[in-house]
């Protein structure tokens, strides 16, 4: 009796706690002036989120990208925007991602990522200068904060007293925050956080002196992009990836909206430093970098690890730095993984044993492709509506490289499909010499407009798939029926 009204008295301490905490755990926000709840992460969780955080998204979204002239440009311009934010005492860390999707985000503590992939599709300094903005305007906004500490506050229910006693008395929540990893804050922000984030990058872009149309002039590229990509690829996301649509829901409206609302006075002259833009990232890689890959049509070559494959008619490739996908109609799927994999065994043994362990593989057999070591084997994955045939293929490319297909296809689809798929594992081979010969980075170059130069002339040899000149319009935020003028630099794809 004695130990159960002491346990009721501690939970009626934490509860009245808790309601004291929602009622004054309210900080100053730093950008708004605004009293915002945010008792569940401290300005230090911010930063410990952060250094945590930041090696994991360098990993995850293919490295640094290694020119020192384009990540020194970028740091550049940030930290002069973020000398004139409301935290100008808070160490900002800018990094250019080596990665061709469109993207932009930023970690709590003042760590803002960029993909070189934007990088390409901005057409000047102020495009550049309004993405970082709004970047920065999260972390000064501390929106992640926010977020974290309202999700904690409606989870409260759900996770016991036990959890809200380790908050309330003494055991910081932030833990909580890292141990759920980046993909936590690499999720979309509320409208109204976005469009906070685009008032403060509006403010910060009219405080640096730059053209703060420049925001609703990215977006408009960046639209006219996704939709070109969405029908080239013949799918509505392609490849499902993260971009800066899908975690940013903004829209031109919204955009002019917020510039109207951060009620900002524009410098007598504004800059836009299209040609320091565009002379820096002359040269930059546009789409698959070598190291992960190239996609190139219906073959994936991939020159550093040595081997090529290619997909079936009417698949779509898509490469990323966890594995290769290609998409067919009706829901068939080729996924491809591999590389440094350390198994001493016969690849039977790896298919049946490690890989496929959990499966109840039929049809096992070993196999010889193009003078490699492989084996085989089928079975039937069940989901929700009604499962798929699987063909798993592993092949020993060399002492210590494994890769692996998994096929699947609609049950209905199998039998018709088989040959295709069995033309793509034995198209996976080693490079030859002319492989390597054929095979290149696309990169941007920059061409000075001549007087018989037009949008056609100019983007014939532009070696992306589709139509070249929307490619052409997009990259150079050229609109439709618009031709280049005698004199200026414009952007190509070269190979």
């Amino acid at each position: 009796m004695t130990q159960s009204w002491t346990r009721r008295m501690r939970d009626l301490r934490v509860i009245l706690a808790f309601a004291a905490l929602t009622l004054t755990a309210c900080s100053v926000n730093p950008a708004t002036g605004e009293r915002n709840f945010t008792a569940f992460m401290s300005p230090e969780d911010e930063l410990r989120v952060g250094q945590k955080e930041h090696p994991k998204i360098i990993q995850q979204f293919g490295g640094i990208y290694s020119d020192p002239r384009v990540t020194a440009y970028v740091d550049r311009i940030g930290q002069g925007l973020a000398q004139v934010s409301e935290l100008p005492d808070l160490k900002f860390t800018f990094t250019v991602l080596d990665d061709d999707i469109v993207n932009a985000f930023a970690l709590p503590g003042g760590f803002v990522y960029i993909s070189r992939g934007l990088l390409a599709l901005a057409n000047n300094e102020a495009e550049l200068a309004g993405v970082l903005g709004h970047e920065i305007g999260h972390i000064t906004g501390r929106h992640s904060a926010q977020r974290y500490s309202q999700s904690v506050l409606a989870g409260i229910g759900t996770v016991g007293v036990s959890i809200l006693s380790s908050v309330l008395l003494g055991t910081p929540a932030v833990g909580d925050a890292i141990g759920q990893g980046a993909s936590i804050y690499l999720q979309g922000f509320s409208r109204e956080h976005e469009f906070e984030a685009d008032t403060l990058g509006v403010r910060y872009l009219a405080r640096t002196g730059y053209d703060t149309e420049a925001m609703a002039s990215f977006l408009s590229s960046l639209e006219a992009f996704s939709a070109l990509e969405a029908r080239v690829s013949g799918l509505p996301d392609p490849a499902s990836r993260f971009n800066i649509m899908s975690t940013h829901p903004r829209t031109g409206d919204r955009v002019v909206a917020a510039t109207r609302a951060a009620n900002v006075k524009a410098a007598a002259r504004t800059k836009d430093e299209r040609h320091t833009y565009l002379e820096t990232i002359n040269g930059i890689t546009f789409g698959d970098s070598e190291h992960e890959g190239f996609v190139r049509g219906h073959i994936f070559v991939h020159e550093p690890a040595n081997f090529l494959f290619e997909v079936p008619e009417g698949f779509t490739l898509f490469n990323s730095a966890r594995q290769v996908t290609a998409r067919g109609a009706n829901g068939a799927a080729i996924l491809f993984s591999g590389g440094q994999i350390p198994h001493r065994g016969s690849m039977a043994s790896y298919l049946t044993r490690v890989w496929a362990k959990g499966a109840s593989l039929a049809n096992v057999e070993t196999i010889d492709i193009n003078g490699m070591e492989a084996a085989t084997g089928r079975a039937r994955l069940r989901n929700a509506s009604g499962g798929f045939d699987a063909r798993f293929v592993v092949i020993r490319h060399d002492q210590d490289n494994i890769y692996r297909f998994l096929f699947l296809t609609p049950p209905s689809r199998t039998r018709k499909l088989d040959s295709d798929l069995d033309a793509t594992t034995q198209s996976f081979r080693k490079l030859t010499a002319e492989d390597r010969a054929r095979y290149g980075e696309w990169k941007i170059e920059m061409r000075v407009v001549r007087p018989n130069d037009s949008v056609a002339s100019l983007s014939r040899n532009m070696p992306m798939p589709g139509p070249k000149e929307e490619w052409f319009r997009v990259l150079n935020g050229m609109a439709p029926g618009a031709q280049p003028t005698p004199g200026q630099v414009v952007k190509l794809v070269v190979e």
